[in-house]
């Protein structure tokens, strides 16, 4: 599963594959922080692999990855 934490316009979003609409935040770190969260729970609770990518602008960078 791969988890992204997106900048768009100065707003951070986190998009769950499994979820319909992503969840806002205010502050980077705290949309790194809960996708970090998602993505570990992910893996520890079925054993399979999970990752957490970063995009703004034009970039991305895959960040965390579990399993």
């Amino acid at each position: 599963m791969l988890i992204k934490v997106q900048c768009q316009d100065r707003h951070w979003h986190v998009v769950h594959p499994a979820q319909p609409d992503p969840v806002a935040f205010l502050d980077g770190a705290l949309a790194f922080d809960f996708a970090d969260r998602l993505a570990r729970d992910h893996h520890d609770r079925t054993g399979a692999a999970s990752a957490v990518r970063v995009e703004a602008y034009d970039a991305h960078v895959d960040a965390v990855r579990y399993g």
